[in-house]
């Protein structure tokens, strides 16, 4: 199935996602249960929970990323089980049920209005007693203590304290260097605005299966500044290329100690990738994310 790239084969259905135009998939050969939160369900467990807020007013969970992330954990035999904000809110031992949770891309706003108290401190606990969080562009603003975001040069920097806080630290985002949020992609279908593909380069001394270059989708994620004396041994496994921008010598991707667990947060998107108006599976990319997962969950 894998070759220089796996095709996406879908249906186009268009609706709002950060006041862009959004892809819908439906694979043609699967079926994707989309949770709402009329759904009552008992969650039964798996090796991995995927967050999905997809099915509430003002989630944030974008979807394209979500069945990327699914195609990509199906294809190495991970079994995985959605997770709505209602359950992780209801749900204090989550350890009994799944290995790690991986947050993806959206608006990680819509995460944080979903989720309550009671969720952030159950994925804290989650993690503090040995599992794993693995959080893409959205899901990794979401782990951080401060968000710092502006859409280009020329606008204003917004604060933001966050307060799952896994990350005793600064996501900041956009990067404007490599591509401002309301810059044109020149596609009319897919990806509108922000998106662009850049290259990272990857900490092969930490990642030695792992080539040094990845060519990644970049769409509004953070680079990470971890807080100095928060204690938190930050491990970078990969930056961003040296434009001249504040992200330079910063983190693109980052993974670091929570109590007994492991979190990894990664800025630009490894699920999915992007070119000539096109979403598409680079197998480069999801073998980075099981290696990433072995060092998570030891599997």
């Amino acid at each position: 199935m894998l070759g220089n790239t796996i095709s996406i084969m879908h249906t186009v259905i268009r609706h709002s996602y950060k006041s862009k135009m959004q892809l819908l998939i439906i694979f043609c050969c699967s079926f994707v249960f989309i949770l709402s939160p009329s759904n009552s369900r008992a969650l039964t467990g798996a090796d991995v929970a995927v967050y999905n807020d997809t099915g509430y007013q003002g989630g944030g969970t974008w979807m394209d990323g979500l069945l990327a992330i699914e195609s990509m954990l199906s294809y190495y035999g991970y079994t995985y089980e959605q997770i709505t904000p209602d359950e992780l809110n209801a749900t204090p031992n989550l350890n009994s049920l799944y290995k790690m949770i991986i947050v993806g891309g959206g608006w990680a706003g819509g995460y944080n209005y979903l989720i309550n108290y009671n969720g952030f401190e159950n994925i804290r606990n989650f993690v503090s007693n040995g599992g794993g969080y693995f959080g893409i562009c959205a899901g990794a603003y979401l782990a951080s203590s401060i968000v710092m975001w502006t859409v280009d040069f020329q606008s204003p920097v917004n604060a933001y304290y966050y307060p799952l806080n896994l990350f005793s630290g600064i996501s900041a985002g956009v990067i404007p260097h490599i591509k401002g949020w309301y810059s044109l992609t020149n596609c009319s279908t897919s990806i509108t605005e922000g998106a662009a593909m850049t290259t990272i380069n990857i900490n092969t001394t930490a990642l030695p299966d792992i080539n040094p270059t990845l060519n990644v989708l970049y769409y509004g994620g953070p680079f990470f500044i971890p807080l100095y004396g928060s204690g938190q041994n930050v491990t970078v496994l990969g930056t961003y290329p040296s434009v001249g921008a504040p992200s330079d010598g910063y983190g693109a991707m980052v993974m670091f100690n929570y109590g007994s667990g492991k979190v990894f947060l990664t800025g630009p998107h490894l699920e999915v990738s992007f070119s000539n108006c096109s979403l598409w599976y680079d197998p480069n990319t999801w073998k980075f994310m099981k290696t990433v997962i072995a060092k998570l969950i030891g599997k």
